[in-house]
């Protein structure tokens, strides 16, 4: 009983006179010699504005108004600052010499910034290791738990010094406590970017002391924002080769919209998301394999891989596709008022954004695509194509994508180059032939809007540019489609080119309105392209048995501005309906927003007179022969032949577009053509 008692007056002395030596401690003397270590050691300033609180019962430190500076460069003169920051270290795992952190952070705000160099404001200027620095130890040191953390109305943000741009996590409330025999539960309530995000984790083991030992930690997260959830459930950790990943994860996304705002992206309204996969790190090599996603009508499966060991990082992996429908990809388009707004990339069809070069430059990949049904827009449609993009140093090839349209076999080969970084430069080449038009919208299942229409096509473009506009602008070239035999309905025609395509429709074949088929017996389009401008010299046709059809002039890709005469001429013996058939439309405009001008008094000849040579670069025509009786007799073979050699031919007589096929004719031609 002595002795306890002996020790229980020992112990209270212990305690008393802590207390008093606490209470004596100058400790403002040593806050500025711990400021001044941590100003030698990284060059910054290490501030407490408030008063400084010390106890014993628990050992804990709270001081008021603490910042550490920030960089000589940076936009403001601190880094981090709080109102408030209390640590504290728990008694009974102190006794067993564990160092058991809690720590309080009222208020803190912490801006991460970059400068126009790249330099962060995080990396800090340390002073060479001197010998007397280096403490003398067994080789192990004390482990080191954070026990709880509380974190209340902090603001983190990061600046670009590039861009100018910053982004801000607010956070209401971010809490860590322990779960279970030695787990900790993690819980977050933000806004990113004005995006709230809630947070759950849950993890096997203390985090600091597993991550510190370079040992591997279970965690089972779930976050939520607005319109999206994740999930995860795995083991991550930090060995010295690098992270190690082993993680099944999932995603549903109703809001995709919502989503992109947090990575700083705009995006218009898409279908719900789903995604599943597994994903793995080991020895730099980072893995997703068994994804697979599904896009509203779209769904893809495969495995990516990126390995960061070699001087570049390489993107490798196999991508299938069993539906891409672009057209829901697409979004909801913009209101017709924004559309049309004066200035900016709404009133464009090709943006002059500048294009990613940086980021195709950053890596090299080698990925193998395959899409059984591809649909680009409503009215197209392609099928098994499947191809490889490799892309190394910055030059993009597609080797090559083969495919299926309406029955027939199409190719795409290509190369995407911007290895300069300052320019991309392509360079593609498309050719198809046996193609339907009526097996293909069939296929989409729309069986009654096209018949036949067997289409060849070829098409060589090149060109180089910043954006897509500056590239459109710089395209040389030529692109050729010609198509025969096709029964069209009235209404397909319309929803292919919209209200300025119905005008232009009704001008040049009045008879559209009453019948309910049109009979296409040939339409060609035998364009070349000079510095971003698709030149038109009677080499854009379309035979009915009623009409015939020819049009020339210029699409400016560059400026987008559209110049084009349109001139039908009623077939011999073919007049009822036809009364009011204009002798010359003008499709004028912009691509985004085109507009039609009919002469119904006959003055074609006078509209004719545009100066047609000067605009399409010196083509050597001459405008009052534009329409000439050889062109106009059989305008697809005008087009076909190329327009302007075609006008040599003079007035010629030309064989008739509806006379039996014997070899001869635009039948026979047409049956040479695609033997």
């Amino acid at each position: 009983m002595r002795l306890l008692i002996g020790a229980a007056a020992a112990l209270l002395v212990l305690v008393v006179g802590a207390f008093i030596a606490v209470s004596l401690v100058d400790w403002d003397r040593h806050l500025a010699t711990l400021a001044a270590k941590v100003k030698e050691e990284t060059g910054r300033e290490l501030r407490v504005a408030g008063p400084v609180e010390v106890g014993l019962l628990p050992p804990r430190v709270i001081a008021d108004g603490v910042s550490f500076g920030n960089a000589a460069w940076g936009s403001r003169p601190e880094m981090v600052k709080a109102q408030r920051a209390e640590a504290s270290l728990a008694l009974l795992p102190l006794l067993a010499g564990r160092f058991t952190l809690r720590i309080d952070l009222v208020t803190p705000d912490v801006l991460l910034e970059r400068n126009a160099a790249g330099e962060g404001n995080w990396e800090l200027a340390r002073r060479p290791p001197r010998a007397a620095d280096v403490p003398r130890t067994d080789g192990s040191a004390p482990p080191v738990d954070l026990d709880r953390v509380r974190i209340t109305k902090a603001t983190i943000a990061y600046r670009s010094g590039r861009t100018g741009k910053t982004r801000r996590l607010l956070v209401d409330q971010g809490l860590v406590r322990p779960k279970g025999l030695s787990g900790r539960e993690i819980t977050l309530k933000a806004a990113l970017d004005g995006v709230p995000v809630e947070l759950v984790a849950l993890t096997d083991r203390p985090p600091i002391e597993v991550l510190a030992r370079r040992e591997t930690l279970g965690v089972k997260l779930e976050a939520k924002t607005a319109g999206a959830r994740v999930a995860a459930d795995g083991r991550i950790g930090f060995p010295a080769s690098g992270a190690a990943l082993d993680m099944m994860v999932s995603a549903d996304v109703s809001d995709a919209a919502s989503i992109a705002r947090i990575a700083g992206v705009t995006l218009p309204a898409l279908p719900p998301l789903t995604l599943t996969g597994r994903l793995s790190a080991a020895k730099k090599v980072y893995q997703a394999e068994a994804l697979e996603l599904a896009l509203g009508r779209s769904s893809a499966s495969g495995r990516l891989a990126v390995d960061l060991n070699g001087a570049r990082a390489k993107l490798t992996g196999e991508l299938a596709a069993r539906t891409i429908d672009v057209t829901e990809l697409r979004g909801r388009r913009g209101s017709k008022a924004a559309d049309a707004g004066a200035g900016g990339d709404d009133a464009r069809v090709f943006s002059r954004t500048p294009l990613p070069l940086a980021a195709l430059n950053a890596l090299d990949a080698d990925v193998g695509v395959r899409v059984a049904r591809l649909v680009v827009t409503p009215e197209l449609l392609l099928e098994d194509a499947q191809g490889r993009l490799a892309l190394e140093r910055g030059r993009l090839a597609l080797r090559p994508l083969a495919m299926r349209i309406g029955g027939g076999d199409a190719k795409l080969v290509g190369t995407f180059d911007v290895s300069s970084g300052k320019s991309a430069t392509l360079d593609a080449t498309l050719t198809g032939s046996g193609i339907e038009l009526g097996k293909m919208m069939a296929a989409l299942g729309r069986s009654d809007d096209v018949a036949g229409g067997r289409t060849e096509l070829a098409a060589s473009l090149r060109g180089s540019g910043g954006s897509m506009a500056a590239l459109a602008g710089d395209l040389d070239g030529h692109a050729k489609i010609v198509v025969r035999s096709a029964r069209v309905k009235g209404g397909a025609l319309d929803r292919l080119g919209g209200d300025v395509f119905v005008q232009l429709a009704n001008a040049v074949n009045p008879a559209r309105q009453t019948d309910p088929y049109t009979e296409i017996q040939c339409a060609v389009v035998n364009v070349p392209v000079r510095d971003g401008v698709v030149v038109v010299d009677r080499t854009v046709a379309v035979e009915t048995p009623k009409v015939g059809v020819a049009m020339a002039g210029t699409v400016n890709l560059g400026t987008e501005r559209l110049d084009l005469s349109v001139r039908p001429q009623a077939k011999q013996g073919v007049g009822v309906g036809l009364g009011s058939l204009a002798n010359l439309a003008k499709l004028e405009g912009t691509l985004k927003q085109p507009k039609v001008g009919i002469d119904m008094k006959g003055a074609a000849g006078t509209a004719a007179q545009v100066g047609i040579g000067v605009m399409t670069g010196g083509l050597s025509i001459l405008a009052k022969g534009l329409f000439d009786k050889a062109t106009m007799d059989a305008p697809c073979e005008t087009a076909l032949r190329g327009g302007a050699s075609a006008a040599a031919a003079g007035d010629r007589p030309a064989p008739k577009a509806d006379a039996p096929s014997s070899g001869g004719g635009i039948g026979g031609f047409f049956e040479r053509l695609f033997k």
